[in-house]
């Protein structure tokens, strides 16, 4: 089972918009050195929502191809339809993912049972492991959120539902519904950045699924917290406040700006290129970002050793 802090990679493009995989495996294994306990790609921090179904592809096939199994690796999906997510799911099965990370098809409000049927469906045509992502924050997903009741039902009648994330605002109270309804053979996870990984703990949380740079923050609270010292992991998120909510603080899309910058200037990408439509970003806010940064003592913050591609 899928548990820890397993981020999101971004996906990093050249000058002109093109993935760039040589700066892509740099950031895989940027994270695997960090300790993390998988990885992810094809999410919203990957852009994938700007992306082509032949660039998802090329995506996975670099990240997997870095991996070499060497970790958990979730992929995420987006499908417009049951019959498409089957579809998806047959196409990533040769990879061997621990996960499929899907969202709902959000198109059309068709309501609850839909959805509910949705996840069903799949989840009893494909045999790997689902994780049931709600991420009402995103506009065009706000429709698509179910309550606890309908997450529990589709738990029980998919076999495959074995991991939900929820973010966005009212995660922590949303899994404090959901923890009681499902068996211990299901687990939740947090995202949204981190924001609110500290409540999402609280209330139940198996881990994080956030984006990446800086997870050696969440690693250490993780430690402390499956250790049983609640009290040092709440101290060392609370240090890394500050860098989490610069980054994420101020919606999705300046995160990804933000993540860009970072790793640019730390040597492991060769452009902070976000695709575009994307918000304005203002490179005056780096200077007191980078402070920031520089200020918790981070690997991002000392000599690269992935070299630049």
């Amino acid at each position: 089972m899928l548990e820890g802090i397993a981020p999101i990679l971004f996906t990093p493009f050249d000058g002109h918009g093109d993935i760039d995989a040589a700066s892509l495996r740099n950031i895989v294994r940027f994270e695997v050195d960090g300790g993390v306990h998988a990885i992810g790609i094809n999410g919203f921090a990957s852009e994938a929502y700007k992306m082509t179904e032949a660039e998802r592809l090329q995506n996975v096939e670099i990240v997997a191809g870095e991996l070499a199994g060497t970790l958990p690796l979730i992929i995420g999906i987006a499908p417009n339809s049951t019959e498409t997510a089957v579809q998806q799911a047959e196409l990533f099965a040769p990879f061997q993912p621990a996960a499929l990370m899907v969202l709902p098809p959000p198109t059309m409000d068709n309501g609850i049972r839909s959805f509910v049927e949705f996840y069903v469906e799949l989840g009893r045509a494909s045999d790997i492991p689902i994780v049931l992502q709600q991420a009402p924050h995103i506009p065009q997903y706000r429709h698509t959120e179910l309550p606890a009741d309908a997450l529990a039902e589709i738990a029980d009648r998919a076999p495959t539902v074995h991991y939900f994330k929820l973010e966005g605002p009212g995660s922590a109270t949303k899994m404090n519904e959901l923890a009681p309804l499902l068996d211990s053979g299901r687990r939740m996870f947090g995202g949204g950045g981190g924001i609110t990984v500290l409540e999402e703990l609280r209330n139940g949380a198996a881990g994080l699924i956030p984006g990446v740079g800086f997870n050696e923050i969440f690693l250490a609270a993780w430690d402390k917290w499956t250790a049983g010292e609640s009290d040092a992991a709440e101290a060392i998120i609370l240090s890394g406040a500050p860098l989490t909510k610069a980054v994420s603080g101020k919606g999705h899309e300046y995160s990804l700006h933000m993540r860009k910058h970072l790793m640019k200037r730390y040597g492991a990408i060769s452009d902070p290129y976000v695709r575009r439509p994307t918000v304005h970003f203002d490179e005056c806010d780096l200077s007191a970002f980078f402070a920031i940064v520089d200020g918790l003592d981070l690997r991002v913050s000392e000599t690269p050793t992935l070299g630049a591609p």
